[in-house]
């Protein structure tokens, strides 16, 4: 697989309903970023993916010590 380019990304997000997979609060498409659960950018199977915040996701690699 490779990796998503930015018009997957956002037809992703915009599946996803805009909103983050962790709260479920909408944001704007470009505050909400792709996760690779597996951290591999070449899996982009939709079950490995999840659409987080900026913030979310920061903080979620931050605890992973990425």
């Amino acid at each position: 697989m490779t990796l998503l380019t930015p018009k997957q990304r956002e037809e992703i997000i915009r599946r996803r309903g805009t909103k983050s997979d962790k709260t479920e609060k909408k944001s704007r498409i470009d505050s909400l970023e792709i996760h690779h659960k597996d951290r591999n950018p070449h899996n982009n199977d939709p079950k490995n993916l999840r659409v987080l915040t900026k913030k979310e996701h920061d903080e979620l690699h931050k605890r992973a010590g990425d």
